[in-house]
């Protein structure tokens, strides 16, 4: 009967623990993309730098805040009052007059893109129509 025997020395275990780690970082490196939400936002001129969260919520936003969307171009909410979405946000290549990069919050319902805006952090009321890039281009409230 043959014995094996296997002996992990210190420099075994920190090779497998340096390409377990390589790994991990290659996992976290390799961001991949909504594709369906890249897609919505490069049609209207944006470009996706990195995911920032996801959550699940009902769309009740109360009269006055949904006036103030509104007001700001984002009239798709209305129609989808009361019904459970998922919000995803992002930040975008493209950086306001600051430096900052912008924002971009999507929305979905059952899996499909039902809208989205814009958040600039360096500008009141912060909020923007994401169809309105060559307006804020020209107004210098974003780098080209």
């Amino acid at each position: 009967m043959v014995k094996y025997r296997y002996r992990l020395d210190g420099g075994d275990i920190m090779k497998k623990l340096s390409i377990f780690v390589l790994i991990l970082f290659l996992a976290a490196c390799s961001q991949t993309f909504n594709e369906q939400h890249v897609a919505f936002l490069e049609d209207k001129g944006w470009h996706v730098k990195e995911f920032v969260s996801e959550e699940i919520m009902p769309l009740d936003i109360p009269e006055e805040m949904l006036a103030n969307y509104e007001a700001s171009g984002i009239t798709f909410i209305r129609a989808y009052q009361g019904q459970e979405a998922t919000e995803f946000v992002y930040n975008l290549k493209e950086k306001d007059t600051d430096g900052d990069s912008l924002k971009a919050v999507l929305y979905e319902v059952d899996g499909e893109v039902i809208g989205g805006f814009g958040i600039m952090s360096n500008w009141i009321p912060g909020l923007f129509d994401l169809a309105d890039q060559e307006r804020l281009i020209s107004d210098n409230m974003i780098e080209q």
